[in-house]
């Protein structure tokens, strides 16, 4: 089973932007977003390529690695 690694720093979200790696978005514990590619990543949001817009400060962002 991979292990999951949370993305926290500016530069966590840019690599599984740049390498287009699918994360998984829980919000409150509950998975709301699975298979998520990255599309662009600001201070606040992460946009996905398919018009989803997660808030960083509300949302827990998992890797599988």
């Amino acid at each position: 089973m991979p292990k999951q690694r949370q993305l926290i720093e500016p530069s966590d979200f840019e690599r599984m932007r740049v390498f287009q790696q699918p994360i998984s978005v829980f919000l409150q514990g509950e998975l709301i977003g699975e298979h998520v590619i990255i599309q662009s990543h600001d201070d606040e949001f992460v946009f996905s390529t398919h018009g989803e817009r997660y808030v960083k400060a509300n949302c827990e962002f998992l890797s599988k690695r």
